[in-house]
This record gives C-alpha cells, structure tokens and sequence, in this order.
C-alpha cells in the first residue's frame, strides 16, 4: 500500500479499490449483539494502528473512514424521527453540525493522502544566471527592535542577487534611519490603502526583480533563505510559489499559558508540517503571508497581490493555481518569527482568518473558479471550511448540556446503539486525524483550539457570510511585555457561560437519573460527553489566564562556544558555552570551579570566527545547570551557570548577536517524534490545574 501511495496514480487507486469495501461496510445491518463485537474489534485494531501510525497511515484513515460512514447512516436512518418539534429542531441541529464536522474529516483525509516532504532544488553553477530578488519587508507600527531582527537577517542570506526593502506603512523616520543602518532601501506611499496587500503592490511598481521575497517584519530568515527556495524557480518556468513553514521562537497562548512548551506541539505545527506538505502534492500549496518566494511574472498577470478579501495571501495563491502556475512547499523551516503572545491577540489573529477566507468563499469560491483541478478546488474549500467549524464546535459543547438540563433529546436511541456506531466513529476519527497530523498534534488538543475561540469565530463568519465586503485589515500585536498573571475576563466570557451551564447539568445528572430511571443509560452516556465538554472548556478557558512577560527580548536555546575575559587579569580567560541567548543577555555554561567576575567581557564563536568582545554583567550564578541543557552535557555536577545581560552593547554588537541567535541555516529543528495517544488525554487533564498552580506560585514568588 505504502508504494502503490508514493504515485499520484496508485493512491487514487488504492482509494478507488477500498471505496467498494467501505461502501459494503457501512450499509451492511448486523443484529446489535454482533455489532457491538464488530466496534469493539475495530477500535481495538485502530488503537493498534494508531501506534504504528508512520506506517499504517492509509490503513487507519480507511477505517476511520468505514466507521464514520457507517454512524452517518445509522443517525440519517434511524435517530432523527422524533416526535415534539423541541426535539426535531434540536436533533436536525446536531445532525447537521456532525455532517459539517465528518465533511471536514474526510477533506482533511483526502488533502493529507500522500504526505512526500521535498528537498531542496540546487541552484545552477553560474551565480549570472540565477534570477534577481527583491526582498519585501511590510511593516506598519511595529517595534523598531523587531523589525532590526528581520533585516539583518534579510541582509545576511548569502544569496548574493538580492535587494531588500523595507515597506513602511508607517512612514516613520526612525524606519527610514533603521533601513539606511543596514543597507536596505526604503520605501513609503501616500495612504495605506488596502493595508499590506497595497503595501506590498505598491513596492512592486518601483522595483524590477525576477523573484519577490516577502517577511513579515517579525519573521526572520536564516542565511540559507533563498539558496535553498530560488532553485525551484529555475528548474520550473511555471513555478510561482515556494512557500516554507511559519516558525516560532517563542510558545504560543496555549504553550505559554497552560505552562506546556516542549510538551505540547505548537498549534499551528499541523498546518504547516501536515496540510501543507499535503497540499504540496496536489499542486495546491497556500501562501501564507511571509516566508516566501514568488515569481513578479506571475503576479504582474494576476494584477498583483489579491486586495480584495483580509486574507490577501491564500487568496492570491488561490488565483495563481487558477492561471495554470504551480506552487511548492519546502518543509524546512527557514525564518522565524514571533507566535501571538496573549489569547486575545491570538483571537484577533484567527478572526481575520476565518473572515478573509469566509470572503474567499463568497467573493472568489474555488468550486466555481475556472482553470482550478478537482483536487485544488477539495483542498482550498476545505481551508475555508475549517474556519467554519466554530459553529458547530459550539453545539457539541452545549448539546450534552441542553439535554441535560431541559429534556430535549438529541436523537432517538437506545444507549447500546450509541456504542455501538457512534464511539468507533468517534475514537477512529480522533486516531485517523493524529495518523495525518504527522505526530504534530496530541489526542484531543483540536477540540481546545477549536473551543478556545468558537464563539467568535461562529460570529464573523456568520456575519461575513452575509456582508462579506464588512470588517478591516488588523495587524497582530507582538513584541508585549505583561508584569503580572491576569485573567482576561473580556475575551474568556462566553466560554466561562458555557462552562457554567456544563456544571450546572453535571450536577443534574443523579436528580434526572432518580426522576427518570427508565433514561438512566442514557443519561449516564450525557453526563460522561458532558464531563468530557468540561474538560475541554478548563483547558480553553486557561489559556486566558495570562502568564506574565517581563523580557522584551525572548531568549533562544544557542550553543556556541564562550570565552569570557577578566578585566581585573587580561590574560585570564574563562572558557564555556552558551545555553540560551538574546539580544539583551545569555545563560553560560562553566566548570563549577570557575571564579568570573561580576562584570566581564563575553565572545562567541560563530560561523565566522569569534566576534568582538561585548561587556557583560554577571546577575545571577546557578549552582545545579539543569541537566539536558546542552545535548553532551548529561550531569550538573561538575559545571554551573551564569545569567546575565549584555553592557551597553553597540550596534556592531547587537548585529552580530542577531546573527549568532537566527542566521544558522538549521537553527528550527521540528520535532517529529511520535506519542501515544494517551499522551494528549493525560495532558489535558492535567494542564488546567498545572497552570493555575503554577501562575499562583509565580505570582506570590514575586510578591514576595
């Protein structure tokens, strides 16, 4: 299976061939007493593929695929006749909302069929004939500092064909003084009309490379940024998209606040390490705003970057891949950049999404776009959709409560029938979509996400739908500092309402069981999807219980070799390592019996040598390094570190410290390492109490 799946040809094959099985399956009766056999067996066998997911990828998503179809039509067949119209209503909702829900799932299965990450195409050995590349660096009120970062990493790729340009929507002078530092021309317009699309077209009739590189200004490229991207270009006249991962250097709301960096995969890991290695293989490769490549030619035939939707990226590709383009996907991350630091930015951030591509969908509907294949419009449709889960996430999360608490039935069934379809359907579904995430999401951890802003997400997209040309351009604040924990009220209200009508019927459940013992099953199967509703709304509702952010500058785990120099003994030199860096301190790694001066002079060796000697201030000395640290340095014993921050450090110094912290070409290393899912389940239960312990101890820490 596995090698008839690495061709186009035979993975449709081999979905063609299973299609006729699954179809038997799922339309096939059995007496209930077999049938429960036949569950029980099937999630016993997807458990035990789900574990051995990197192989049995196909095999799994077939069989979720035979269980789901099979609950689809057992529920349209035999669950909705109800009599009071209270309970159609409620029941046709539901219904309804597990249809969007299964449309997604096999969307999802199909994008991820075959996922075939590339390797990079060498450039040709003449450098005269490799193409021209402005480089555009939008920007708009962001922090100074921030934007530093992303132009000394600009300025630094080793492509030696290049122009960069700062794109500054703020007509600042400070940008325009910060661009003339670096070497990086400067670019404003008379008004921001049509926000970073116009930015960015703007910049594109006053410029003339072959190619268009584009960073958000908070993304910074490592040196081998376009070395490693152009080559498709060259080998592919046709090409007019690369498109490489977003990665973050600083963890996510999520991360961040339930206190689960390196525990839990970034949110955005499934999109950019799953979908689109996924869409790659369909010629259906998103642009997502930043860290990519672009042919001038082929925007010049679309008019330019798309201004007509907030989603200006993914609709521009969009209209490329109608025109006969093709795009790529290189899953190496190249650029780094900064993730949403605070949950409502990150609401904020995923609004803009879910209305600009509710406006593709009214405005520009990939169904109905001519020049696009079968395969691009499924895929681009299904981005779309995914926005609109909102909606229905909502009524999974109060369905269990409304029965619960006013008797309304959802469908008509025994509980033994309910076990039956619906729990292989729900569990394969759970295991086939860990299966194509490529070990990029935990069980369970989709349905956090998806709560944590479904009832805005449910709103704009309601609202967009019917007026799609409403709402404006937002920017996504970055670089915030935050003194103290603090829950965000504002933005976790309709959660918490949810939250409180899942307790109240929580605590219903024993009075409804007494009142109505012949529903006693059913009741009981209520309580538990309640219980489970619960679960997933304290992880939401955590993640707006802010985590403080005192450093402006995050630091990044960096090993390079330290040579530290007493000023008091100038031929005494102290040698270490480094643990972690930023642009205003470091952690050193040295031999415990090492005695360094409170103030001293630090140098690293980088690509390039040592770098000149920076003053550095000693603040804190750490008795037990903490093991694992550094890969080669399993024990603590023998070494301890210091922390400190760099003294007054000149522009030459902080240039070369941005070098040393983001220039490596494989600074981002992806985690691919595969759990079980029981991982995810146990991290969920936990991480609520984990977090809310954990924020009360730092803050009473710092009062005291």
């Amino acid at each position: 299976m596995r090698v008839l799946a690495e061709t186009r040809l035979g993975n449709i094959g081999v979905a063609g061939l299973a299609c006729l099985t699954l179809v038997i399956y799922a339309t096939v009766d059995l007496p209930l007493s077999s049938h429960l056999l036949l569950s029980a067996g099937v999630m016993a066998m997807g458990y035990w593929l789900a574990r051995r997911a990197a192989g049995m990828r196909l095999a799994l998503v077939y069989l979720s695929t035979a269980a789901s179809l099979r609950y689809m039509v057992w529920r349209g067949a035999y669950t909705l006749g109800l009599d009071r119209p209270g309970d159609r209503i409620f029941a046709y909702l539901l219904f309804a909302a597990e249809c969007y829900a299964l449309l997604v799932l096999l969307a999802g299965y199909f994008q991820t069929a075959v996922l075939r990450p590339r390797r990079p195409v060498p450039l040709p050995d003449d450098t005269a004939t490799w193409p021209s590349v402005d480089v555009f660096i939008p920007t708009y009120d962001e922090s100074p500092d921030i934007v530093r970062r992303t132009l000394i990493g600009a300025m630094g790729m080793t492509y030696p064909n290049k122009t960069v340009h700062l794109l500054d929507d703020g007509r600042r002078p400070a940008m325009r003084e910060l661009a003339a530092s670096v070497g990086a021309q400067y670019h404003v317009r008379a008004d921001n009309s049509h926000a970073k699309a116009g930015n960015i077209n703007a910049a594109l009739a006053v410029t003339g490379g072959e190619l268009i590189a584009i960073f958000d200004c908070d993304h910074v490229p490592v040196r081998s940024f376009l070395n490693v991207t152009v080559g498709f270009f060259t080998k592919d006249p046709k090409m007019a998209l690369v498109q490489t991962p977003h990665h973050f250097y600083n963890p996510d709301p999520f991360e961040r606040n339930l206190w689960l960096e390196g525990v839990v995969p970034p949110e955005q890991n499934v999109f950019y390490h799953a979908v689109q290695v996924g869409n790659d293989f369909w010629n259906s490769v998103l642009f997502c705003g930043s860290c990519a490549v672009l042919r001038r030619a082929a925007l010049a035939e679309i008019g330019g970057i798309a201004k007509e939707t907030v989603t200006e990226d993914a609709h521009t590709s969009l209209r490329l891949l109608a025109r006969g383009w093709n795009s790529a996907y290189l899953d190496i991350p190249q650029a780094a950049g900064l993730a949403t630091e605070r949950y409502a930015f990150h609401i904020a951030q995923r609004l803009r999404w879910a209305r600009g591509m509710t406006q593709i969908f009214r405005l520009d509907n990939p169904l109905f776009m001519r020049g696009l294949t079968i395969p691009q419009r499924l895929n681009f449709l299904n981005a779309i959709q995914h926005f609109q889960l909102g909606l229905p996430r909502l009524v999974f999360l109060l369905a269990p409560a409304v029965y619960l608490l006013s008797g309304l039935h959802p469908l008509a069934a025994n509980p033994w029938d309910v076990l039956a379809y619906g729990f292989p359907h729900m569990l394969l579904s759970l295991m086939g979509g860990l299966a194509c995430a490529r070990s990029m999401r935990l069980a369970l951890w989709a349905e956090v996400y998806e709560a944590a802003i479904a009832p805005y997400s449910a709103l704009i997209t309601t609202v967009t739908m019917i007026a799609p040309k409403r709402g404006k351009f937002n920017v996504t604040e970055k670089g915030t500092t935050l003194d103290r924990a603090r829950f965000d009220w504002r933005h976790a209200t309709p959660n918490l309402v949810i939250l409180v009508l899942a307790l109240a019927a929580a605590v219903a459940v024993p009075f409804r069981v007494t009142a109505a013992p012949l529903e006693a099953a059913t009741l009981i199967i209520a309580g538990l999807f309640n219980l489970y509703n619960i679960l997933i709304l304290l992880a939401a509702l955590m993640v707006a219980l802010e985590r403080p952010q005192q450093r402006e500058a995050h630091r990044i785990r960096r090993e390079f070799r330290v040579r530290m120099h007493d000023p008091a003994s100038p031929g005494r030199i102290v040698v270490g390592r480094s643990v972690d860096l930023s642009e205003s301190g470091a952690r050193i790694r040295i031999d415990a019996g090492e005695a360094v001066p409170a103030e001293t002079w630090l140098s690293f060796e980088g690509v390039h040598g040592w770098t000149p000697p920076v003053r550095f201030e000693v603040r804190t000395r750490f008795a037990d390094a903490l093991p694992g640290d550094l890969p080669d340095d399993p024990a603590s014993a023998a070494s301890c570190d210091l922390g400190g921050r760099f003294l007054e450090p000149s522009e030459a110094d902080r240039h070369a410290i941005i070098e040393l912290m983001f220039g490596e070409p494989d600074s981002w290393t992806i985690d691919h390492t595969h759990r079980a899912p029981s991982a995810g389940m146990s991290d969920l239960v936990r991480a609520p109490w984990r977090a809310a312990v954990a924020t009360w101890q730092r803050n009473r820490a710092g009062s005291a």
